[in-house]
């Protein structure tokens, strides 16, 4: 993952963000067996999908609550 420059921006300028923030979501779906996809068109923009499994609830034990 990258970021790139913004049109028009000059070269050398100090960037406001380390661009951490779609390392560590996708770190973070990836630790829970999920994952983390993009998809991006001029006409719509980007879409970030973010899938995580949800866990399978134990089953209750017979005579229990």
């Amino acid at each position: 993952m990258v970021q790139l420059p913004v049109e028009g921006e000059q070269p050398g300028r100090p960037r406001t963000s380390l661009g951490l923030g779609l390392f560590i979501a996708r770190e973070t779906a990836l630790a829970h067996g999920g994952s983390i996809h993009v998809s991006s068109t001029d006409a719509g923009g980007t879409t970030f999908t973010v899938r995580i499994p949800r866990a399978v609830a134990p089953p209750k034990a017979p005579g229990g609550p």
